[in-house]
């Protein structure tokens, strides 16, 4: 039996090594610039309400991605009541109130999202890529109709933290890209 030369079967190894690394890519958008201070002081407000978090239709078929979706609106919304006593929950599919006060209307939004759920990361580690997430949040004054902010955040998670942590650093991640849309609202209040 011919063995394989050494430089052979090294340059085989790299090959597929470089094969699945690429395979485990993850291209989302991020943002252009860091998210701008809101127009107004997000304190004037005498209400505020907040949607459901929303989701583009290209990145919502997935079921991993919808179960992201619905953590990252769960903590935004408890901590964002922090911030805003009294804020009013907008459930999906409705519209804001037509209240006489002047209300801050935010209306948070996945732009983009790939997330790797624990089953996957059980399954196949690294190999299934890294998780990330890109959202924009809208700021309305309800009086006059006018974008107060409009920053957009991202964050990501590692592929490799990921299979070794079996998906706790992807959770993280959700929990992170929605403590720093709290961030940003406290911050400009």
């Amino acid at each position: 039996m011919k063995r394989m030369p050494a430089v052979t079967k090294n340059l085989f190894f790299l090959t597929i090594a470089l094969f699945l690394m690429n395979g485990c890519a993850t291209n989302l958008s991020k943002p252009t610039a860091a998210p701008q201070p809101a127009k107004v002081k997000l304190g004037v407000f005498s209400a505020v309400e907040m949607k459901t978090v929303g989701i583009s239709e290209q990145f919502g078929t997935s079921d991993a991605n919808q179960k992201a979706r619905k953590k990252i609106d769960e903590v935004l919304f408890r901590e964002m009541a922090t911030v805003f006593s009294g804020l009013k929950r907008v459930e999906e599919g409705s519209d804001f109130s037509k209240s006489n006060v002047r209300t801050l209307q935010v209306t948070p939004y996945i732009k983009e999202i790939k997330f790797i759920g624990g089953g996957a990361r059980f399954m196949v580690g690294a190999m299934a890529g890294s998780s990330a997430v890109l959202m924009q949040v809208t700021m309305r004054d309800s009086e006059t109709g006018e974008v107060i902010a409009d920053p957009e955040f991202y964050r990501d998670a590692n592929a490799y933290s990921g299979g070794w942590s079996i998906g706790a650093t992807d959770n993280k991640m959700l929990e992170d890209i929605a403590r720093d849309i709290v961030q940003y609202s406290s911050m400009n209040k």
